[in-house]
């Protein structure tokens, strides 16, 4: 019986000793693992910054192939999976996007330096060949509708449209 009490003492103390041991390595292991952390938190983030910025210019690249239709420049192979994992045209994605009147209104703007009349943006959907015509009203609709985006100026007798300075990209 004192032989059998006296193994059984042995595997406790064995699993004790065992057992800080473990503790003592699994504490290391917390710092390294910490200090890893530390030192690749920048990296973690900044990747994680790209990823939502990939998204957003896959998105800004979308609607302006939708808008552009067959007047967009041809990609790469490589270039086209980046944008979309299937092969689209740009009618589907006119389509798919249902683009409104204001977000053309809004690229058409950010793309001149300037500013532009109700019939420069009209003969910008026409020579688009933009399946819906977009009549004074509509577009004046849009912008009365967005003011946080456009402004209208005039000048003369002639008015003109612009994006407001803090949404200019």
């Amino acid at each position: 019986m004192l032989i059998s009490y006296c193994k059984r003492m042995v595997n406790v103390n064995q699993a004790i000793y065992s057992m800080y041991r473990r503790f003592l390595h699994e504490c290391k292991l917390l710092r390294t693992n910490e200090k890893e952390l530390k030192r690749l938190a920048d990296a973690y983030f900044r990747y994680r910054d790209l990823l939502h910025e990939q998204q957003r210019i896959r998105a800004l690249i979308l609607k302006i192939f939708g808008v552009l239709g067959v007047q967009s420049p041809d990609v790469t192979p490589d270039l086209a999976r980046l944008i979309s994992p299937k092969p689209i045209t740009s009618l589907e994605v006119r389509e798919d996007l249902q683009l409104k009147l204001w977000e053309v209104l809004e690229l058409f703007l950010a793309s001149l330096d300037d500013k532009a009349t109700v019939a420069d943006f009209r003969d910008f959907l026409f020579k688009l060949d933009w399946p819906a015509p977009a009549t004074a009203q509509a577009v004046d609709s849009a912008v009365k509708a967005h003011p946080e985006l456009f402004e209208e100026k005039t000048e003369g007798r002639e008015k003109f449209l612009t994006l407001k300075e803090s949404v200019v990209r």
